[in-house]
């Protein structure tokens, strides 16, 4: 079985209280952030007047949260403790068998720094990978279509780079999602966490990367539909907002059920087949 396939089977038992955890920081993210802008701009790019790197940064930022940065810190921290707090219960329900959420300030005991650190590094990459690709569209546009209007073919070479450099960061990025897992779970120290889930991604590389490549493929592509149709601003929240609650479900699922697997840990969540009764082979 696939790790897709392993994620959305436990999110099928646990989908309430995922939703839950993940709901805050999902509406605050589609308010105030575009899905993956830094792929979903390109719709807004193909129309769009260009005249300056500003114009192209503007699109692939998102203007309000940048310039107030209060949106930005919001996030991080309503991201962070829902992520830590879905952590430590996904884990818990691994170990004991029992989903539940009785002691939220307990569960974040744990899982609090191992997910904050692992965020704070994440962010700080992500902004610069948006930093790159503006500074890359905006040199590609001015190369091969010069101040104003990009022309087709400037629109098809942008997606094709920009999609390209997503899937080797996604290639790349796949030891990240361990680094919580192994810190909370085993003990670890972050170095010791670092050099720990190096070394697990290279037993699945491929699966790992197509496991995680799907939810954003997938929300990439949707979100760039629905940036083609004439929808109110608000019902353009709300689709960013469902979009994010199911990247949020999908990651914190997918983060534990790697981690127990390639560790070799047992899960006491799921239930293990009982040989029949009366079929043990002896005379």
């Amino acid at each position: 079985m696939t790790y897709i396939a392993k994620t959305f089977s436990y999110i099928k038992k646990s989908f309430w209280m995922l939703l839950l955890i993940a709901s805050v920081p999902a509406v605050l993210l589609g308010l105030f952030v575009r899905p993956l802008g830094f792929i979903t701009f390109i719709p807004d790019f193909a129309v769009s007047e260009i005249n300056s790197y500003a114009d192209i940064a503007w699109l692939i930022f998102d203007r309000h949260a940048t310039m107030y940065v209060y949106p930005m810190i919001l996030i991080f921290a309503t991201l962070t403790v829902c992520m830590a707090l879905a952590l430590s219960v996904i884990e818990k329900h691994f170990r004991t068998g029992r989903l539940m959420l009785k002691a939220p300030l307990r569960d974040l005991n744990s899982s609090l720094f191992p997910m904050l650190k692992t965020l704070a590094l994440m962010f700080a990459a992500y902004m610069l990978f948006k930093f790159i690709v503006s500074g890359l569209v905006t040199l590609l546009h001015f190369l091969l279509s010069g101040a104003g209007v990009p022309n087709t073919l400037t629109v098809i070479i942008v997606s094709v780079v920009i999609a390209v450099a997503f899937f080797i960061i996604i290639y790349f990025a796949a030891p990240v999602m361990f680094w919580a897992p192994l810190m909370l779970t085993f003990g670890y120290s972050f170095v010791d966490a670092l050099i720990e889930a190096a070394r697990m991604t290279g037993k699945a590389a491929w699966r790992l990367f197509a496991a995680l490549a799907f939810p954003f493929v997938t929300v990439a592509l949707l979100q760039c539909v629905f940036e083609l149709l004439p929808l109110h601003i608000v019902a353009m929240k709300a689709i960013a907002a469902v979009l994010y609650l199911f990247l949020i479900i999908y990651i914190c699922a997918l983060m534990p059920v790697a981690t127990f697997d390639l560790s070799e840990l047992e899960r006491r969540d799921i239930k293990k087949p009982y040989p029949a009764k009366g079929n043990d082979g002896g005379i």
